[in-house]
């Protein structure tokens, strides 16, 4: 679509700007008295604008930051074996969370 846009308005400004012959042409022992150069600037011009239309433009450079995660410190007791009346043992302890 750039590239579209950039060539009619290349052609309407080198068109608009260049001027018409209006038929003054052959005066003066054969030597051409008209618009015959008014058409180099446009076409510069326009030339430059579509350079600077059609550049590839650079893509854009998204820089994410990592998310901190920060774990809560527990202070824990040691480990403890209990002995059930029944023979069976478990092991508990207790932590404190410190935020």
């Amino acid at each position: 679509m750039k590239k579209l846009l950039s060539v009619l308005f290349l052609v309407m400004s080198t068109t608009a700007f260049a001027g018409s012959y209006h038929g003054h042409g052959l005066r003066h022992h054969g030597h051409w008295h008209g618009g015959h150069g008014n058409w180099i600037a446009p076409a510069i011009v326009g030339g430059v604008v579509t350079y600077v239309l059609t550049r590839p433009q650079p893509a854009p450079v998204v820089v994410e930051q990592q998310p901190v995660i920060v774990q809560p410190q527990q202070n824990c007791t040691a480990w403890k074996e209990i002995q059930k009346p029944d023979g069976t043992i478990y092991r508990e302890r207790t932590c404190y969370g410190v935020q």
